[in-house]
């Protein structure tokens, strides 16, 4: 199974009922499962009764937008297929402010691929935590906590409060005006890049590099590698309330000027 996609595939390795039995299988299957080949959109709206929406999600990428209007608007984009088993299904529901986004994939030979692209309000802030799918997050002045496992996590042209969390999988920030950012990779290079000079970033990984870039000013630049080469080529100042703090187990650290 990928780290960086949503499609699960499993195979059996011996199965008995043969070649013939297999290839009649195969005619009544569906077509290729693809959310960009043919699978039509489907849709769905709520309205949250707080300020923040928590999403839930497995086996599907997701894709966070700010949008108009009071109510979360979801598009979804399924499909699957199936040669002996449970049908594939891709099941979302509401339970107050939550959102919880499911794809059921059993059986022998199958194949799903689900994406779900989700329009918040603008004033909600937005914490998710997903298995096995990337996610991509854009324009944001809220605060933004994503989790994720087997998940890539790229956010950009974000400026409210920023927690980012990836058990495998790489973290990129783009276009970023937080004034505080914590980043974390287990497994997985870590990438940020900063619009504006921040007043606090934590960022670390366990096995992968860390790359940050920062606007022109003075910055308390803390760094704690074990077992890689650091690069610090920002301008230092041990007295400055901007404090940059970076650890690695295993890759490398790099603090430059944005280009």
């Amino acid at each position: 199974m990928s780290a960086r996609t949503a499609s699960r595939t499993r195979r059996l390795a011996a199965f008995g009922a043969g070649a013939a039995a297999l290839a009649l299988l195969t005619t009544g299957c569906a077509g290729d499962a693809s959310a960009d080949g043919g699978a039509e959109p489907e849709h769905k709206s709520f309205a949250l009764s707080g300020r923040t929406l928590t999403v839930d999600s497995d086996d599907s990428r997701i894709e966070l937008v700010t949008g108009d209007g009071d109510e979360v608007r979801v598009t979804r984009w399924f499909t699957g297929r199936a040669l002996l088993g449970s049908t594939p299904r891709a099941d979302w529901t509401v339970e107050g402010d939550e959102l919880k986004l499911r794809v059921s994939c059993s059986g022998i030979v199958t194949t799903c691929d689900a994406e779900h692209r989700i329009e918040v309000p603008a004033d909600v802030a937005v914490s998710l935590r997903t298995q096995d799918g990337g996610v991509t997050a854009k324009g944001f002045t809220t605060p933004l906590t994503l989790r994720g496992s087997d998940a890539s996590l790229t956010v950009e042209d974000v400026s409210g409060p920023l927690d980012l969390h990836s058990a495998d999988g790489a973290i990129t920030a783009r276009s970023v005006s937080s004034s505080r950012v914590r980043a974390r990779t287990e497994d997985g290079s870590l990438t940020l890049a900063l619009a504006r000079a921040p007043q606090r970033i934590d960022a670390s990984s366990e096995d992968g590099s860390v790359t940050v870039e920062l606007p022109e000013a003075a910055y308390d630049v803390r760094t704690k590698v074990q077992d890689g080469r650091t690069n610090v080529s920002v301008l230092e100042d041990r007295a400055s309330s901007r404090v940059v703090s970076i650890t690695t187990q295993d890759g490398n650290v790099t603090v430059r000027p944005a280009g």
